[in-house]
């Protein structure tokens, strides 16, 4: 994949920021958007669209690429058997237009479980516009949105409300222990048990999160949890914790 440097992303000098705070007026609205939170490539399929709108009455340059989990990586060290096309491109203000997320190679992905992958649609607006009531420069700074892309076997189906109801819940040493046996990975937008909460969280397929408890949540007798479907919507559920 071609690369781009982007400086305030991947380069040293975006360390120099704090020193411009007294004298820029700084913007982090983003100029192009998706109308999604993450997407479900299904690997029969081999691609998926996604559509992009620059909804401001700015140009932007964007780049579009996939990782593993590790948001600091440039692009051009990253290596997956995903394919993005195009990867770099200029969005002129209205335009709304469709990047292809392609599946190159099956050899490396699970063929029972689930894979996630890290989407980043990167954007830089035009350069800096000057401010004439305060005087100052108005600089715009690059903006990076990132998202789950699940890459889910053949056979595996769509996630269902039914398959929410999977998660065993236990107590193991003032920790809920969260069992995921299913074949998907579970994001659970929140987590609680009596005071206790989580938010944020990811299990992944067969495998175990634990989140500790409070001394007074140490023997809590449910679990509320809400997980997030393919599309984006929470499902929320109330289980009682096994003993």
């Amino acid at each position: 994949m071609h690369s781009f440097r982007w400086w305030s992303a991947f380069s040293k000098r975006g360390c120099g920021l704090g020193l411009f705070f007294a004298l820029y007026t700084l913007s982090v609205q983003a100029v192009v958007n998706v109308d999604a939170t993450r997407v479900v490539l299904n690997a029969g399929d081999k691609s998926v669209s996604l559509p992009l709108l620059n909804d401001e009455q700015r140009p932007a340059l964007v780049q579009v690429w996939v990782d593993t989990g590790d948001p600091a990586i440039s692009p051009d060290r990253v290596q997956t058997p995903v394919v993005i096309l195009p990867p770099v491109f200029r969005m002129q203000p209205g335009e709304m237009r469709e990047v292809r997320i392609l599946l190159t190679d099956r050899g490396s992905l699970s063929r029972r479980l689930e894979t996630l992958y890290w989407l980043n649609i990167y954007q830089i607006p035009p350069a800096a516009t000057p401010d004439k009531k305060e005087g100052k420069q108005m600089v715009i700074l690059p903006l990076r949105i990132r998202m789950k892309l699940f890459i889910r076997p053949d056979g595996v189906m769509p996630l269902t409300q039914a398959d929410g109801e999977k998660l065993i819940f236990t107590l193991d040493n003032g920790q809920l222990k969260v069992q995921n046996p299913t074949p998907w990975h579970m994001s659970l937008a929140m987590l609680s048990c009596g005071s206790s909460r989580a938010s944020g969280v990811v299990v992944s397929p067969e495998s175990t999160f634990l989140m500790p408890l409070s001394q007074a949540d140490g023997r809590c007798p449910r679990v509320d949890y809400a997980v997030i479907n393919d599309t984006g919507h929470q499902w929320h559920y109330s289980r009682q914790i096994i003993r």
